[in-house]
């Protein structure tokens, strides 16, 4: 199984944003005690996403956080790709999505694996086939 997590999951981790970041916390502890061998990915459009704030405010220290947990050992990095941007396209045009939770969405049904997409976004809900997990 890989727990795919959407840039404010990444964002209440690295930020340590509360009450969100506990409730994070619990959910992939929760997660991880019953399936030892999750695996976690995100897409690279988490990147952008999570970076541009810091970077405005040119907080280094944020910065460095944000680059260590993107090159964590372990975390699968999904690529925006042609197929994901297709299918992005689909799930923006069929649900309505916003293009940066298209994308997310697509990133996530792209992995070759069970997923589960942890997201603090009710939107995600109306995606068929994504197994989400509201945080």
């Amino acid at each position: 199984m890989i727990l795919f997590l959407d840039a404010n999951i990444i964002i209440y981790q690295v930020e340590a944003v509360e009450p969100f970041n506990r409730q994070v916390f619990a959910t992939v502890q929760e997660l991880v005690a019953r399936h030892p061998d999750a695996g976690f990915a995100v897409s690279r459009l988490s990147m952008l996403e999570c970076l541009v704030k810091p970077l405005r405010e040119q907080n280094t220290a944020e910065i460095d956080r944000y680059r260590a947990f993107f090159a964590s050992a372990g975390l699968q990095m999904v690529e925006v790709s042609s197929q994901v941007i297709e299918t992005a396209t689909l799930l923006r045009a069929r649900h309505g999505l916003r293009t940066p939770d298209a994308i997310q969405a697509a990133s996530a049904l792209s992995v070759k694996a069970p997923v589960t997409f942890l997201t603090g976004d009710k939107q995600f809900t109306k995606v068929p086939g994504l197994n989400v997990r509201l945080v």
